[in-house]
């Protein structure tokens, strides 16, 4: 088995371990699910390695970072970056695609956290 054949064994072992885990699949589904898979096994479905988003990702907006919905749960909350622990009440995501979906909400941008950073998820 060449290696091209190993990788996309690697990722069809992984997207048709989440389809069965699904139950059931749309396109929309099939897309994520591919996605996901391409991100769990590093290649995509031509055996082509592809860049993993792995790691911590926080949501911004401008300089503030998002901390979370307010008491009424609508409105988003915000923390500025200007001391050493000003950033410890900022949630991270293990997702960037989690990420994403709350920035989405506000118009934010996602940012990865660097190794060594505070991380709180």
């Amino acid at each position: 088995m060449t290696e091209k054949e190993q990788n996309q064994l690697a990722f069809y072992n992984s997207f048709y371990g989440l389809v069965w885990e699904s139950g059931w699949l749309s396109s929309d589904t099939a897309y994520d699910l591919s996605k996901q898979a391409q991100q769990e096994s590093g290649f995509n479905a031509f055996g082509e390695e592809v860049e993993r988003e792995i790691g911590a990702w926080r949501v911004k907006s401008g300089e503030m970072y998002w901390t979370g919905w307010g008491e009424d749960g609508t409105h988003p909350t915000f923390a500025l970056d200007t001391a050493p622990d000003s950033l410890s009440d900022v949630p991270t995501f293990n997702s960037k695609r989690k990420a994403e979906e709350v920035a989405e909400i506000f118009g934010g941008e996602v940012e990865r956290v660097e190794e060594g950073e505070h991380e709180t998820d």
